[in-house]
């Protein structure tokens, strides 16, 4: 048995999307589990060795405690490079994340803080490397701050200062300044002549930071990378580069794949089209959230080039909550529309949608706005000058503003799509864009009608290319010689063409005797054709209009004309009057039953 095109289509569809969303919860919930557990082993292994505490509260505790790490960390990377292990992996990240804390990030993106602290950890671990600290019985501690106020401490010979916090989360504690986050990597530069003091036996932890992967990266593969690949591309190799950029190809030709695969799927039942589209910013979330990041983790990208994969993958996350709230709205509309009492098609409905169209669309422009604060958008600021100066603007721009909320109203409410062919206000074009202020649509004669959003908006427009059939409408003329049997056998005739005919919906034909007309027996014939495609629709017509003169002429009938007839005859009483009064009496002209008689004099 075959299976109609349309339905093996949806159902491939429906399986699609019901394998890849169960693969998605397996994965999440296999991945959940068992990275509690291996979360669970590793902080056990870890804490079985020992990590220096952090203490903040003198600037004599904060460079101690930085000394301490960066010796811990000397050895954890010298044990690494031995045996990369996962263990030693989640000990240096441990040592990383401590190391991190002891700087003030304040005026660092929030996505891009922990690279920023790793990158200035090893710009002071390559500088103590090759220039002494002081000594910690010269560097302030708590007995120092009780004798005198001292808010910051700076280390003689370099531009690296240990400030008290004065306001945050951290008040009151002692970190590395956000001058010495900006002046480190300057500083080092020039101390590139001195040769690094450390147990690795290399030249900068700076450049050696970077060539460093995660255990699951095979020792083969680095050894095979050409010399040429370590080069540094934005602070990280160039073989992390290129493979991050083909593995970002490839997640967006997946994204591809599904979203165009979930767009073809039934868009009459909305719910179950809803669902569907959900499953792309859940894939997407998937992707960057868990998949890139922990491949990231894995390569080790450093360096700018981390800051800009973070900040990416920071916006597409914040979009993909964005997209999967403004489904998750209008499915709970819909939901609600699916009540008994709430036609699909009323008003109601259309309301409802409109307002979770609203509602999505406020949601997903806050929840971008939080996207763009944590990638150092001053979003906040921006928020705040547009509410002082807002009503100045919005006065000023009023009319731009409705064209824009004109947009917005037609796209949520989507009475034409581009290349829709419609008519309004006794014009008819195809809808070639709709802009931020106005619709643009290409007339019959290719001349371009630009209409403001805000008019065409509140117009009556008639949208030709939503409809699902196209009427027939016709009524033809018979002559009046045509006698009953012959128009009774022509109706018969013409019902049995429309009704068999394969693209004529059979419960809509109406062929009827419809009057008399001034010059023809009018028969008209009224029929829906199932197709919305006008060259198709065009096609069919023609095709039984040539149909129904086949049968005109079968019947022994023809069409009628559009004519008058004159009827000439000369009446007994008016030639009986021309002869009484001796002259001869004119021809009479009769029309519509009156007779006038025109006389000759002789």
């Amino acid at each position: 048995m075959m299976i109609a095109p349309h339905f093996a289509r949806r159902m491939s569809i429906a399986h699609v999307a019901r394998a890849l969303l169960t693969v998605l919860i397996f994965v999440f919930v296999v991945l959940g589990v068992g990275g509690v557990h291996t979360a669970d082993a590793q902080q056990e292994d870890i804490e079985d060795r020992a990590v220096t505490p952090l203490s903040t509260d003198s600037p004599r505790d904060v460079l101690r405690s930085f000394l301490l790490l960066r010796d811990e960390m000397e050895a954890g990377l010298l044990a690494y490079t031995t045996d990369p292990t996962r263990a030693g992996a989640q000990r240096l990240a441990l040592l990383s994340d401590q190391m991190v804390a002891l700087f003030d990030l304040d005026l660092v993106p929030r996505v891009a803080r922990r690279e920023v602290g790793i990158e200035t950890a090893t710009y002071l671990m390559d500088i103590f490397g090759r220039i002494d600290p002081p000594a910690l019985d010269t560097v302030p501690d708590n007995t120092a701050l009780d004798d005198e106020s001292i808010s910051y401490f700076r280390i003689l010979g370099t531009p690296l200062r240990i400030m008290q916090m004065t306001d945050g989360d951290r008040e009151g504690e002692f970190l590395f300044s956000g001058r010495t986050v900006q002046a480190a990597p300057r500083f080092l530069r020039s101390l590139r002549d001195i040769p690094l003091r450390s147990p690795l036996e290399i030249e900068s932890y700076s450049a050696f930071s970077p060539q460093l992967t995660g255990p699951l990266i095979p020792a083969s593969v680095l050894q095979g990378v050409p010399a040429s690949l370590k080069t540094l591309w934005f602070g990280t190799p160039a073989w992390k580069v290129l493979t991050m950029g083909v593995l970002t190809i490839v997640s967006m030709v997946v994204l591809a794949k599904l979203y165009r695969a979930v767009s073809a799927g039934p868009r009459d039942r909305r719910m179950w089209f809803l669902f569907l589209r959900a499953l792309v910013p859940l894939a997407m979330l998937f992707a960057v959230l868990w998949a890139l990041p922990y491949i990231m983790h894995q390569i080790n990208v450093s360096g700018g080039f981390s800051n800009f994969a973070e900040k990416t993958l920071s916006i597409s996350a914040h979009v993909a909550f964005a997209w999967l709230f403004w489904i998750v709205v209008r499915m709970m509309m819909e939901w609600v529309i699916l009540s008994p009492r709430i036609p699909d098609e009323s008003l109601d409905a259309n309301l409802l949608r409109l307002v979770s169209g609203v509602i999505g669309i406020i949601g997903a422009a806050i929840i971008l706005a939080f996207g763009g604060q944590a990638i150092g958008l001053p979003i906040v600021s921006v928020l705040a000058g547009l509410g002082i100066g807002g009503l100045a603007v919005a006065l000023a721009l009023r009319p731009t503003l409705e064209n824009l909320v004109g947009g917005v109203m037609l796209y949520i409410d989507r009475p034409v799509r581009v290349g829709d062919f419609c008519c309004f206000e006794g014009q008819t074009g195809t809808v070639e864009g709709i802009g931020i202020r106005s619709t643009r649509l290409r007339a019959l004669d290719r001349t371009l009608i630009t209409v403001p959003n805000a008019q065409f908006a509140d117009m009556q427009i008639i949208n030709f290319t939503s409809r699902d059939q196209i009427l027939i409408d016709e009524t033809v003329g018979l002559r009046y010689e045509t006698t009953p049997d012959q128009l009774r056998t022509l109706l018969t005739r013409i019902r049995t063409l429309f009704i068999e005919h394969p693209d004529v919906d059979s419960k809509t034909v109406r062929v009827r005797f419809s009057g008399y007309g001034d010059s023809a027996l009018e028969v008209n014939f009224r029929i829906y054709v199932m197709t919305t495609d006008w060259e198709t629709f065009v096609a069919i017509r023609e095709e039984m209009f040539l149909s129904i003169l086949d049968i005109v002429s079968d019947c022994g009938t023809e069409f009628a004309f559009s004519s008058q007839t004159l009827y000439l005859s000369r009446d007994k009483w008016a030639r009986e009057a021309g002869l009484q009064d001796g002259r001869q009496a004119e021809p009479t002209l009769v029309d519509s039953g009156e007779a006038r008689t025109f006389p000759r004099t002789k």
